[in-house]
This record gives structure tokens, sequence and C-alpha cells, in this order.
């Protein structure tokens, strides 16, 4: 056996591994999955930009639930893409300047809850995907983004609230989350299984 047919049959294996690895977290997409996505995308977009209260660098919302929820049918990439859709939506309805830190931020979250949730809705997994979602997302790159492009001053008084927003956000996802674990991720896969859309969760 030669070295371009060793070389060969080592890329096929890799690029084999790769395909497997892209097909577990990015699923050939089907109608039902664009279904749920529109789903998910209007009940973010409702949470985030109508049932929630703005100030100019804190917004109090209940998306995490919204997030949770995408992240657990759809996985890291649907999430994520729903995520941006969301976010973008949510700027031409509000008027705003569409920020690409915060549409990232957006995308990041989905992402976290799509790997901590789409399997199981352990307590660890929970925690862990409200860690990130408050202090990585939320605490690190949104508020880069508002100093960075969003043009609010960097002052200790702007990264306290935020922070203090943060520490507060998570608990309450936290609670939430463990508290509804057993009925809310259960309940939405009966109704998905009713509607005959849930074959991939």
């Amino acid at each position: 056996m030669n070295k371009e047919t060793t070389t060969s049959e080592t890329l096929g294996i890799r690029g084999s591994k790769i395909k497997k690895s892209i097909k577990k977290y990015i699923p050939a997409i089907k109608t039902k999955t664009l279904v749920i996505m529109s789903m998910m995308v209007s009940i973010q977009f409702v949470l985030e930009r109508v049932a929630s209260i703005d100030t100019p660098i804190t917004r109090l919302s209940f998306t995490f639930v919204g997030r949770a929820v995408t992240g657990a049918l759809l996985g890291p990439f649907y999430s994520a893409v729903v995520g941006i859709a969301a976010d973008i939506l949510g700027c031409f309805y509000k008027g705003y300047t569409l920020n690409p830190g915060i549409t990232f931020a957006a995308a990041l979250r989905g992402v976290t809850f799509g790997i901590f949730l789409w399997r199981k809705q352990n307590v660890s997994n929970i925690i862990a995907a409200a860690l990130f979602d408050q202090f990585v997302a939320g605490l690190l790159v949104t508020t880069v983004s508002l100093f960075w492009f969003g043009g609010i001053p960097f002052t200790t008084e702007t990264v306290l609230t935020r922070l203090l927003q943060c520490v507060f956000i998570f608990a309450i996802e936290v609670i939430f989350l463990l508290v509804t674990r057993k009925n809310l991720f259960v309940q939405i896969k009966k109704y998905l299984s009713v509607m005959s859309v849930s074959d991939r969760i």
C-alpha cells in the first residue's frame, strides 16, 4: 500500500467523521423544522421586544424562556438562526439600528441553549446554560457591543447596572427553568407531537 492510498483513506475517514458531526448538530432542514423555527422566532420576538422593559443600558424580559425552548427543540445551529432572525425583526419593529455585536450575542445565546438543553434538561445543564447566557452573551458580549457600537459611555455605574441585571435575571432564569423543566419541555414536545412536527426531538 503506497503513501497516496494511505493518505486518501485517512482523508476519507476524517471526512466521514466531519460529515457525521455536521449532521449531528445541523440536521437536514425540513418543512416541519421551518414551522417550529417560525414559531420560536415569533415567541422570542414578543418576549424580547413587546413583553419587556427597556432602558438605555438594560432590558428586562423573559426572553430566556423562548431561547431555552428553542434550544431544547432545535439544537445549537437552528437556535442561533432563530436568535438572529428574532433580533433583526425586533430592530425593524423598534426602529433601532442593527447592532452586529448584539446580533452575535443573540446567535451565541441560541448556540448556548442548543448545546446544553437539546438532549437533556437536567439541573447541571440548565445552570450551565443560564451562566453562559447571562454572563458570557449578556454581560460580556452585549455590554461590549453597547459600548463599542451603541455609543453607551463606559462607566463604573453602567457596568455595575448591567452586572446586577445579569445576576438578577440569572437567578430568575435558573429558578424558573428548574421549577418548570419537568412540565415545560415535555408539554411543548407533546403539543408538537400532536401537530405531527416533532420527529426530530
